[in-house]
């Protein structure tokens, strides 16, 4: 939508760096990089369209002819939801999946605004004409709403990741190479590293279970050792939980057998020695690391979303002049009313769906055993 938004929208208003704060990315390419990314989303393939509006692929060829189009509404859509659609259902008289897709009362843009990047009038404006997508993926004027349904089992099966559960008694070594100031974009973003760990410590209290280093090499030579030594300490972590015959809980056995080897750490690569900084790895600050590999927020997470990023759709609030460090005028309040009539997300409720995880591997049935309530 933003990539939409600065290229059909408004491609004159805002500059390279004001739309990078807006989507809060560390490489304003990143932008149009998951813009081509989201074609996962988009059941219609054309080829001879931009990138970003090619939709999911078909890999095998003789099913081609066979593919969903508006013309063929009863063709193979070739989304992540309809992949799915054992879990989210169809919608009612339609061969779509249901959605987990919200962003009805996002304040798109929040971060930049309270941070002077963007004036009041450029957040308004993004805000009123950002829009949303139908079942096709199209744009169009109107924000999408979640099915209520695909919401609460999205987070109810685990597809949205949860903290807890069997994540709670995974041991975790969370080993990243940094992208984030990728010239050409990237997906790959530490943020969500630490949306997991996020996720871990709402569940269990605590996220000890799970070590990140970051900056490492990929290698098993001795130049580049990195990558050989955790794969070692992650053998001696899971053997010894695999040996530990005590009656404690098997998520209490993953934190008392991690490796007292096994630490957090980012990788100095600027000299000709390399160096490894062992502190522990936070999403923002002034430590060292934080400096060399810095996080950078979601657009979701910029526009006041939590760092866990596990809402799908947002309960609803009044607008309040404390969400701003930059006053309305009168006519700017009233143009910010008329955007969000129903009100702005409040991170702060969780879901609207209130739904709750119910356990791992669940059924779908029709089977009755172990299926999700």
């Amino acid at each position: 939508m933003l990539n939409n938004y600065f290229i059909e929208v408004n491609a004159e208003s805002f500059s390279l760096t004001q739309q990078a704060a807006i989507a809060g990315f560390g490489s304003w390419a990143s932008i149009a990089n998951l813009s081509r990314g989201a074609a996962r989303l988009d059941p219609i393939y054309e080829f001879d369209t931009a990138p970003e509006e090619q939709g999911g692929e078909i890999s095998v060829s003789q099913l081609e002819k066979l593919r969903y189009h508006p013309g063929n509404p009863t063709g193979i859509r070739t989304t992540v939801y309809d992949h799915t659609v054992n879990v989210y259902g169809r919608v009612e008289g339609s061969q779509s999946a249901q959605r987990p897709l919200d962003n009805v009362g996002v304040q798109y843009g929040l971060a930049a605004l309270n941070n002077a990047v963007i004036t009041p009038q450029q957040f308004i404006d993004l805000n009123r004409d950002i829009g949303g997508f139908d079942r096709d993926m199209n744009h169009v004027p109107s924000r999408h709403r979640a099915d209520v349904q695909a919401s609460s089992r999205a987070l109810e099966s685990g597809r949205i990741l949860y903290g807890g559960a069997g994540l709670a008694s995974t041991p975790i070594i969370d080993y990243r190479s940094y992208r984030d100031h990728a010239e050409n974009g990237d997906i790959h973003m530490i943020v969500h590293q630490f949306s997991t760990r996020a996720r871990l410590r709402a569940a269990n209290g605590h996220s000890d279970n799970q070590v990140m280093q970051v900056g490492g090499l990929w290698g098993f030579s001795e130049d580049s050792p990195d990558l050989g030594e955790l794969f070692r300490e992650m053998d001696s972590w899971i053997m010894a939980i695999k040996n530990d015959e005590t009656d404690m809980e098997s998520s209490q056995k993953v934190v008392a057998n991690k490796p007292a080897t096994l630490d957090e750490a980012c990788w100095d690569n600027s000299g000709e020695t390399r160096i490894k900084i062992e502190e522990e790895q936070t999403f923002s600050g002034s430590s060292r690391c934080n400096e060399l590999y810095p996080a950078y927020p979601t657009p979701r997470i910029a526009a006041g979303a939590p760092l866990a990023n596990d809402v799908v759709s947002c309960q609803l609030r009044a607008l309040h002049p404390a969400d701003y460090s930059t006053a309305f005028t009168a006519e700017q309040d009233a143009q910010l009313q008329a955007v969000f009539p129903q009100g702005v997300c409040d991170w702060s409720r969780g879901d609207a769906s209130a739904a709750r995880h119910q356990g791992t591997w669940v059924s779908f049935g029709p089977s009755p055993v172990n299926r999700l309530q």
